[in-house]
């Protein structure tokens, strides 16, 4: 029993800040308690929720990982996300934590730069403007702090799209 334990932890993924840091991103880590929602997340480090990115995660019919990363304070809009991957509405569902553990992430921590080389990430297209923001670190129990554009381009394969909806009193 403890040997599949062992290719398990063998076969882990790395998470996004390794990633980050074997592409020679500047980035900060900051360590909080578990949280899983945006505003969990800015109460714990202080920010603004437009001030982060969230990133959504789904899983296609073929089992193909897809993240949608937006302004934390924006709502998603599904019909958008899935043309923009090529898919129909109806065939988004939300990614459970055995497929988030295979890209190297946890529930409450997803970040749009994964392990899953074969992921389909959507950017909306405010995300690269947004200056310095936190985000998904793999792990509930940290923060990614990084400049958008810097997060943005260590994801080269990704798509942009309008996939937000932003608050009424936000400037577009």
């Amino acid at each position: 029993m403890h040997g599949n334990l062992g290719e398990v932890n063998a076969t882990a993924p790395i998470g996004p800040p390794e990633i980050l840091a074997s592409l020679g991103v500047s980035f900060r880590l900051h360590e909080h308690p578990d949280v899983t929602s945006p505003v969990e997340v800015c109460a714990a480090l202080g920010v603004p929720l437009d001030q982060t990115v969230k990133t959504l995660a789904f899983v296609t019919p073929e089992d193909r990982l897809l993240l949608a990363a937006l302004p934390g304070h924006a709502r998603l809009r599904y019909g958008a996300l899935a043309r923009a991957a090529g898919i129909r509405r109806g065939d988004l569902s939300p990614a459970d934590a055995g497929r988030l553990a295979r890209a190297g992430m946890q529930p409450g921590g997803v970040c749009p730069v994964s392990a899953d080389q074969a992921a389909v990430v959507v950017f909306d297209g405010t995300v690269s403007n947004l200056g310095r923001v936190h985000c998904g670190s793999g792990r509930p129990d940290s923060s990614i702090e990084i400049e958008a554009a810097e997060l943005t381009a260590a994801v080269p394969g990704a798509t942009t799209a309008s996939i937000a909806d932003l608050p009424a009193d936000e400037p577009t």
